[in-house]
């Protein structure tokens, strides 16, 4: 096991003797991630071992602010992947910047995994607020329940007609695109480029009667990560996440954020949002 992997796995005594031996603090993998961020993502296993290595590493040197090739610091990976707050805890009191956000504007509160998180990190970063909710209204009236297999089964279903309407009115809409928020940014990107290439097909074959595509007909995008599917099945509620063409501005954003909302509502769904492109929407599963 190498050291990335180690820092990965939570296992400090071999990071430290890796370090001893004079290995640099700051080096980064063959993905761009540094020591540290590999830390913070083996929180999604043990949060208390990632904080230990996290501290070893922070101890030796390694910069905190460090960000990934998408923008993600150490931190930002910790509130993404922990269920418990420990990592997190260690890194802000540290020097972290908890009022972060990732390459594509999303802000650390809004990917953070679970609600503790997302609470200590608005209270950190003194926004008193996460998610883009606003303060003690949507968890007031959004209880949280375990559904079980069969609902999930169910919800799914009826998720995915939603995103399936949703393609076929000019989005990118995607089920468990990924783990993370960027991988599922990733994922519609990769799709829009097939979809864009696609088009260029059509347009080439209208001579022969073939059909044409609108080559500027991409709205935007709207998905889910495995992620957040892990979350929807614990709390009944489903976060989604959603991006307007074509460059993502505000009046952008709340064009595709309304019309994602709308779909789902018109399926029958309840869904909790502010209006904002900053906030993401969630789906009530639970009724």
């Amino acid at each position: 096991m190498d050291i990335f992997e180690a820092a990965h796995h939570g296992d400090a005594a071999a990071v430290r003797a890796a370090l001893g031996a004079g290995f640099d603090v700051t080096a980064v993998d063959a993905q761009g991630w540094s020591l540290l961020h590999r830390a913070a993502m083996g929180a999604e296993n043990d949060p208390v071992r990632a904080a230990t290595v996290l501290g070893a590493l922070l101890d030796a040197g390694a910069p905190v602010e460090h960000p990934g090739g998408d923008g993600r610091t150490a931190l930002y990976l910790a509130a993404e992947f922990s269920r418990s707050p420990e990592a997190v805890e260690l890194l802000i009191a540290r020097g972290a910047d908890p009022d972060v956000t990732d390459g594509h504007g999303n802000h650390v509160t809004v990917n953070a995994w679970v609600p503790e998180v997302a609470a200590l990190l608005a209270a950190a970063a003194g926004t008193g607020l996460w998610a883009g909710a606003e303060a003690g209204v949507e968890r007031e009236r959004a209880p949280e329940r375990r559904l079980s297999r069969a609902q999930w089964r169910a919800a799914e279903k009826r998720i995915g007609a939603v995103l399936d309407g949703l393609d076929a009115a000019g989005f990118v809409a995607l089920a468990a695109a990924g783990t993370t928020q960027s991988d599922g940014f990733d994922a519609c990107s990769e799709a829009a480029g097939d979809r864009a290439g696609d088009r260029a097909g059509d347009r080439a074959g209208e001579r022969s009667g073939e059909r044409a595509v609108d080559p500027d007909g991409l709205v935007g995008f709207c998905f889910y990560t495995r992620q957040d599917a892990v979350r929807a099945k614990r709390t009944g509620h489903l976060p989604l996440a959603f991006w307007g063409a074509p460059d993502g501005n505000t009046r952008a954003m709340e064009r595709a954020g309304e019309r994602v909302v709308g779909a789902f509502r018109e399926a029958g769904f309840r869904v909790h949002w502010n209006g904002t492109g900053e906030s993401r929407p969630s789906v009530d599963l639970t009724g």
